[in-house]
């Protein structure tokens, strides 16, 4: 196991970025750290176990420290990147008088940020339709609750969007209260890093509206729409816990792989191409590209990697990248991996519910500009990456490194 490029210690230059994936199960949960502007960005925060095994106590050290979160980013609604956010900020309290940290300012797309006609009232028919929804979905909240022997808060069945609200929080201020897209301003952190958006752009967005639209019309055809934050609230149980959307599938690989007796046989692997993923909310999820001093890194959040690369910025150099939705091979294509080059990339899952990262795309990694060094780096130990590992092994270009809590890359 490789530990370059691994801080443990405090010691910095004014040039360093650290990142931590903090173990977030199945979804992410990243800390990024500008140690010399004195900036902190935290991308999502896993599930609610994350928050409770791992996240609320890193937190409670930065707090200690005398410091604070400038920018929180929750990307999107899939449980595994919301549900630890939630926690914390159930914990938290307002934005004046928080109790386990200050957060400056967060990023995160609602109902409230789709951009179509809404009407001034709700009707009592919608409101039914509405409180259904909700209704189920915190039944099925409490349900994996109680399937995961975890404690119930006396919060549960409380929405992001409604904390967020009730806390008095910046959201969404740099974007003057509007969705998080895509833009062509720059937007600074402290006085030399500077953040994109990429994605979600206009064209996402409206996809995620229309989708959201078509659900509720199914109830009632002449369904009319508000800025009620009732919707907010149904908006977010039905895509975290009622939506139909193909997410992943959970896939035995490991046996392709002992078919792999030689380079040639992962070069073949690394032909195969993985149907595009067709959900709505990853394709509407919030990608970052931070660049500080020279440095560029991409933050992939689920996405597809061939849609962030249509934006014309994407391309060239990356001292890092975040591997859209956790190493599928869903959401990386050829053209990404030829024309984003980077000597590390970072995948963010424990394998075991969806059964990421695929394999194929490790495959395309190595068989990518060959040549070239490159680390994949992981915030668990998976079981086929190890096989994986150890059939290249004779790859000497390739190194993977598992990282232990409290283990910082650092760029």
């Amino acid at each position: 196991m490789g530990k370059e490029n691994v801080r443990e210690k405090s010691t910095y230059d004014d040039s360093e970025i650290w990142i931590e994936m903090l173990p977030a199960n199945e979804g992410d949960c990243i800390l990024v750290t500008i140690p010399y502007e004195d900036v902190r960005i935290l991308i999502d925060g896993g599930t609610s176990e994350t928050y409770t095994s791992c996240l609320r106590e890193r937190l409670l050290q930065i707090k200690e420290e005398g410091k604070g979160i400038d920018l929180l980013v929750v990307t999107h609604i899939d449980n595994d990147h919301i549900g630890g956010i939630i926690e914390l900020l159930k914990e938290n309290g307002s934005f004046a008088e928080s109790k386990i940290i200050k957060i400056q300012n967060i990023w995160h797309n609602s109902y409230r940020h789709l951009q179509f006609h809404k009407g001034l009232e709700t009707g009592e028919a919608e409101k039914q339709i509405l409180q259904k929804i909700v209704a189920q979905g915190v039944s099925q909240e409490m349900r994996q609750f109680s399937e995961g022997k975890k404690e119930v808060s006396a919060l549960q069945g409380t929405s992001l969007a409604a904390l967020i609200l009730q806390g008095g929080y910046n959201w969404n201020l740099q974007f003057f209260g509007k969705a998080v897209k895509k833009q062509q301003e720059k937007i600074r952190l402290g006085d030399a890093c500077t953040i994109e958006v990429p994605l979600p752009g206009q064209e996402e967005l409206e996809k995620l509206a229309k989708k959201w639209k078509y659900e509720l019309k199914r109830s009632r055809i002449s369904f009319q729409f508000s800025e009620d934050k009732l919707f907010d609230d149904a908006y977010e149980y039905y895509y975290r816990f009622l939506a139909q959307e193909n997410n992943g599938e959970k896939k035995q690989i490991s046996a392709r792989i002992k078919e792999c007796e030689d380079i040639m046989e992962i070069e073949k692997l690394a032909e195969r191409q993985g149907g595009t993923d067709s959900s709505k909310t990853n394709a509407a999820s919030i990608s970052l590209l931070l660049e500080y001093k020279g440095k560029r890194i991409l933050l992939l959040a689920d996405n597809t990697a061939g849609k962030v690369m249509e934006s014309g910025k994407i391309s060239g150099i990356f001292d890092a990248i975040k591997l859209p939705h956790h190493g599928s091979v869903r959401n990386i294509s050829d053209e990404f991996l030829t024309n984003c080059v980077t000597e590390k990339y970072l995948i963010s899952t424990s394998s075991e519910k969806y059964g990421h990262p695929d394999i194929e795309t490790l495959a395309k990694i190595i068989v990518r500009r060959a040549e070239c060094p490159k680390q994949i780096y992981f915030n668990y130990e998976i079981d086929k990456v190890k096989e994986f590992e150890e059939k290249v092994k004779g790859n000497k270009q390739l190194d993977v490194i598992y990282l232990a809590k409290g283990q910082k890359i650092v760029l």
